[in-house]
């Protein structure tokens, strides 16, 4: 919203007694000045004027929304276990590390004892969507770039599938492997995150979940002792 501070001068002792009057009616200075600035454009500004205005402000406050939109970066992520499920977006942790970190640190010792809408607290500011628009958001990752990854955690299988943007598929992973490789990530607490985010996903290099392979769905995790 394009507002503009005012500014009025005013004694301080004026403004004490005022604003302790203003106080026991349970109203304040801000209150009174802006019903007075109101009262005022409504009185002088003529009504055919003011209605050109307000189209105006709808028209900035669009323009602004879809900015706004357009600018968005985030994950679409699926939560399944026990036979609910839970999906939302998140702005804040929008990609593969952010939130096997989340998983790590704040989800994995929550799991089985949270419910799926309330582990995704740990996500922070996060939208719950449906089923639909979970399913619409990942066929849509591939023509929008506001679309950065696509998460799925299995609590029930001990798995988590990734496609960030650009990946060509799927990928799969247990979850005890991801936790892992945050722990190697994250030994080395003063390196800068695009070093983290690279050792991480060195870590987890071969290990992803091969369902053909039989083989492979009884390995074990990473051979490192996790900490």
């Amino acid at each position: 919203m394009n507002d503009i501070d005012v500014t009025v001068y005013f004694n301080e002792h004026r403004l004490a007694a005022l604003d302790e009057i203003l106080n026991d009616q349970g109203r304040t200075i801000e209150g009174v000045l802006r019903k007075c600035f109101e009262e005022t454009y409504a009185s002088l500004v003529p009504e055919e004027k003011r209605e050109e205005i307000e189209a105006l402000i709808r028209q900035e406050e669009a323009q602004t929304q879809r900015e706004a939109e357009a600018a968005r970066r985030f994950a679409v992520i699926h939560f399944h276990e026990d036979g609910d499920d839970f999906h939302f977006t998140s702005d804040l942790r929008n990609n593969f590390y952010s939130a096997a970190y989340l998983y790590r640190n704040f989800m994995r010792e929550n799991e089985g004892r949270l419910t799926l809408d309330s582990l995704a607290l740990s996500f922070g500011e996060h939208q719950p969507i449906d089923d639909l628009t979970f399913s619409v958001l990942c066929t849509a990752m591939e023509h929008d770039d506001r679309i950065t990854a696509l998460l799925e955690f299995d609590f029930d299988d001990g798995t988590i599938s990734v496609k960030e943007q650009g990946d060509p598929e799927w990928r799969a992973y247990r979850l005890k492997d991801v936790s892992t490789a945050v722990y190697r990530a994250e030994r080395k607490s003063t390196i800068p995150i695009a070093a983290k985010e690279l050792i991480f996903e060195e870590a987890l290099r071969d290990r992803e979940i091969d369902w053909h392979s039989p083989e492979q769905a009884e390995e074990t995790t990473l051979p490192v002792q996790e900490m």
